[in-house]
Protein backbone atom coordinates (compact mmCIF):
# COMPACT_ATOMS: atom_id res chain seq x y z
CA UNK A 1 0.00 0.00 0.00
CA UNK A 2 1.29 3.27 -1.09
CA UNK A 3 2.02 5.98 1.68
CA UNK A 4 0.27 9.02 1.80
CA UNK A 5 1.65 12.55 1.65
CA UNK A 6 2.41 13.32 5.41
CA UNK A 7 4.03 9.42 6.14
CA UNK A 8 5.98 10.12 2.25
CA UNK A 9 7.00 13.48 4.67
CA UNK A 10 7.44 11.46 7.73
CA UNK A 11 9.61 8.63 6.22
CA UNK A 12 11.82 10.95 3.78
CA UNK A 13 13.10 13.90 5.83
CA UNK A 14 16.33 14.39 7.95
CA UNK A 15 15.13 12.74 11.14
CA UNK A 16 13.81 9.69 10.17
CA UNK A 17 17.25 9.59 8.46
CA UNK A 18 18.93 10.25 11.26
CA UNK A 19 16.72 7.91 13.72
CA UNK A 20 17.46 5.12 11.29
CA UNK A 21 21.28 5.97 10.73
CA UNK A 22 22.18 6.27 14.24
CA UNK A 23 19.27 3.83 16.18
CA UNK A 24 17.51 1.22 14.18
CA UNK A 25 20.71 0.30 11.78
CA UNK A 26 22.79 0.18 15.18
CA UNK A 27 20.19 -1.86 17.27
CA UNK A 28 19.21 -4.27 14.53
CA UNK A 29 22.96 -4.87 14.06
CA UNK A 30 23.44 -5.42 18.08
CA UNK A 31 20.83 -7.46 17.51
CA UNK A 32 21.50 -9.76 14.57
CA UNK A 33 25.26 -8.88 13.83
CA UNK A 34 26.54 -7.85 10.59
CA UNK A 35 25.74 -9.22 6.55
CA UNK A 36 29.34 -9.32 5.84
CA UNK A 37 30.08 -10.20 1.91
CA UNK A 38 26.38 -10.95 1.51
CA UNK A 39 23.80 -10.60 -1.14
CA UNK A 40 21.03 -8.90 0.62
CA UNK A 41 17.44 -7.69 -0.49
CA UNK A 42 15.88 -5.05 0.85
CA UNK A 43 11.77 -4.43 0.73
CA UNK A 44 10.31 -1.42 0.50
CA UNK A 45 13.27 1.03 0.05
CA UNK A 46 11.71 3.95 -0.32
CA UNK A 47 14.06 6.29 -1.14
CA UNK A 48 17.23 4.50 -0.22
CA UNK A 49 18.87 5.33 2.97
CA UNK A 50 18.32 1.82 4.21
CA UNK A 51 20.78 0.76 1.48
CA UNK A 52 23.01 3.18 2.59
CA UNK A 53 23.00 1.72 5.88
CA UNK A 54 23.23 -1.77 4.84
CA UNK A 55 26.69 -1.31 2.46
CA UNK A 56 27.70 0.78 5.53
CA UNK A 57 26.69 -0.73 9.02
CA UNK A 58 25.94 -4.16 7.76
CA UNK A 59 28.77 -4.51 5.51
CA UNK A 60 26.86 -6.59 2.44
CA UNK A 61 28.32 -6.94 -1.31
CA UNK A 62 25.37 -6.09 -2.76
CA UNK A 63 22.10 -4.95 -1.95
CA UNK A 64 18.65 -5.26 -4.52
CA UNK A 65 15.89 -3.32 -3.16
CA UNK A 66 12.30 -2.42 -4.33
CA UNK A 67 9.68 0.09 -3.59
CA UNK A 68 5.88 0.17 -4.71
CA UNK A 69 6.26 3.82 -4.85
CA UNK A 70 7.72 4.71 -8.51
CA UNK A 71 8.27 8.17 -7.25
CA UNK A 72 10.57 6.13 -4.40
CA UNK A 73 12.05 4.47 -6.83
CA UNK A 74 13.62 7.06 -8.95
CA UNK A 75 14.82 8.93 -5.82
CA UNK A 76 16.56 5.61 -4.33
CA UNK A 77 18.31 5.27 -8.07
CA UNK A 78 19.67 8.79 -7.74
CA UNK A 79 20.58 8.35 -4.14
CA UNK A 80 22.46 4.85 -4.94
CA UNK A 81 23.99 5.17 -8.22
CA UNK A 82 27.33 5.99 -6.57
CA UNK A 83 27.35 2.45 -5.58
CA UNK A 84 27.21 1.54 -9.23
CA UNK A 85 26.57 -2.34 -9.75
CA UNK A 86 26.65 -2.91 -5.96
CA UNK A 87 22.98 -1.86 -6.04
CA UNK A 88 19.67 -2.82 -8.31
CA UNK A 89 16.75 -0.81 -7.49
CA UNK A 90 12.99 -1.99 -9.59
CA UNK A 91 9.25 -1.16 -8.73
CA UNK A 92 7.63 -4.34 -7.05
CA UNK A 93 5.41 -5.63 -4.48
CA UNK A 94 6.32 -7.41 -1.41
CA UNK A 95 3.88 -10.21 -1.72
CA UNK A 96 5.57 -10.77 -5.47
CA UNK A 97 9.43 -10.72 -5.30
CA UNK A 98 10.55 -11.36 -8.71
CA UNK A 99 13.53 -13.69 -7.37
CA UNK A 100 14.15 -17.55 -7.25
CA UNK A 101 13.97 -19.29 -3.90
CA UNK A 102 16.80 -19.10 -1.69
CA UNK A 103 18.46 -16.13 -3.75
CA UNK A 104 19.60 -13.87 -0.53
CA UNK A 105 21.42 -14.51 2.51
CA UNK A 106 19.26 -11.69 4.24
CA UNK A 107 16.17 -9.27 4.00
CA UNK A 108 15.80 -5.90 5.71
CA UNK A 109 12.86 -4.54 5.90
CA UNK A 110 12.60 -1.35 7.43
CA UNK A 111 8.75 -0.63 8.66
CA UNK A 112 7.48 -2.68 5.33
CA UNK A 113 5.09 -4.97 6.97
CA UNK A 114 2.50 -2.95 8.42
CA UNK A 115 1.86 -1.60 5.20
CA UNK A 116 0.72 -4.54 3.19
CA UNK A 117 -2.87 -5.63 3.81
CA UNK A 118 -1.72 -9.67 3.41
CA UNK A 119 1.65 -8.94 5.52
CA UNK A 120 1.18 -12.75 6.11
CA UNK A 121 1.60 -13.20 2.83
CA UNK A 122 4.68 -10.70 2.34
CA UNK A 123 6.60 -12.36 4.98
CA UNK A 124 5.98 -15.88 3.26
CA UNK A 125 7.98 -14.25 0.15
CA UNK A 126 10.82 -12.85 2.37
CA UNK A 127 10.78 -16.98 3.67
CA UNK A 128 10.90 -18.07 0.64
CA UNK A 129 13.81 -15.82 -1.03
CA UNK A 130 16.06 -16.29 2.16
CA UNK A 131 18.09 -19.07 1.91
CA UNK A 132 18.22 -21.93 4.19
CA UNK A 133 19.64 -20.16 7.70
CA UNK A 134 19.38 -16.91 5.69
CA UNK A 135 18.82 -13.64 8.19
CA UNK A 136 15.63 -11.32 8.34
CA UNK A 137 15.83 -7.86 10.15
CA UNK A 138 12.98 -6.28 10.78
CA UNK A 139 11.84 -2.88 12.47
CA UNK A 140 8.01 -2.51 12.75
CA UNK A 141 5.33 -0.29 13.75
CA UNK A 142 2.87 -2.30 15.62
CA UNK A 143 -1.37 -2.22 15.77
CA UNK A 144 -2.11 0.06 18.91
CA UNK A 145 -0.16 2.80 16.87
CA UNK A 146 -1.68 1.76 13.35
CA UNK A 147 -5.32 1.62 14.36
CA UNK A 148 -5.03 4.86 16.98
CA UNK A 149 -7.50 7.04 16.51
CA UNK A 150 -5.48 10.14 15.44
CA UNK A 151 -2.99 8.08 13.01
CA UNK A 152 -5.91 6.60 11.76
CA UNK A 153 -7.02 9.95 10.49
CA UNK A 154 -3.80 11.21 9.43
CA UNK A 155 -1.83 8.00 7.74
CA UNK A 156 -3.00 5.51 4.92
CA UNK A 157 -2.68 2.05 6.43
CA UNK A 158 -4.54 -1.01 6.55
CA UNK A 159 -6.46 -1.63 9.43
CA UNK A 160 -7.95 -4.98 9.22
CA UNK A 161 -5.78 -7.79 10.55
CA UNK A 162 -2.87 -5.88 12.55
CA UNK A 163 -0.18 -7.44 14.57
CA UNK A 164 1.06 -6.62 17.41
CA UNK A 165 4.75 -7.41 18.77
CA UNK A 166 3.31 -10.83 20.44
CA UNK A 167 1.51 -11.49 17.29
CA UNK A 168 4.51 -10.47 14.64
CA UNK A 169 6.58 -13.06 16.82
CA UNK A 170 4.15 -15.83 16.93
CA UNK A 171 3.87 -15.51 12.61
CA UNK A 172 7.37 -15.80 12.19
CA UNK A 173 7.32 -19.16 14.42
CA UNK A 174 4.69 -20.37 12.21
CA UNK A 175 6.22 -19.57 9.18
CA UNK A 176 9.52 -21.42 10.25
CA UNK A 177 11.45 -18.82 11.16
CA UNK A 178 13.65 -19.16 14.77
CA UNK A 179 13.62 -15.35 16.77
CA UNK A 180 17.28 -14.94 17.28
CA UNK A 181 16.53 -11.02 19.67
CA UNK A 182 13.98 -8.70 19.32
CA UNK A 183 13.49 -5.35 21.37
CA UNK A 184 10.18 -2.99 21.52
CA UNK A 185 9.33 0.45 22.52
CA UNK A 186 6.07 0.60 24.49
CA UNK A 187 3.24 -1.42 22.42
CA UNK A 188 3.69 0.92 19.26
CA UNK A 189 7.37 -0.05 17.74
CA UNK A 190 9.29 -3.24 17.86
CA UNK A 191 12.41 -4.47 15.97
CA UNK A 192 13.61 -8.36 15.82
CA UNK A 193 16.20 -10.63 14.01
CA UNK A 194 14.73 -13.89 13.01
CA UNK A 195 16.46 -16.75 11.01
CA UNK A 196 14.76 -18.87 8.10
CA UNK A 197 14.81 -22.53 9.62
CA UNK A 198 16.88 -24.73 7.47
Amino acid sequence: MRMNRLETWMMVNPVREAVQRWYAGPLLRRLGGTAEGSRVLEIGCGHGVGVDIILGQFGAASVDAFDLDPDMVARARRRLERHGERVRVWEGSATEIPERDGTYEAVFAFGVLHHLPDWRAGLAEVRRVLKPGGRLFAEESYAPFITHPVWRRLLHHPQEDRFDHGGLLAELRTQHFRVRDQRRMGDGLGWLVADKDR
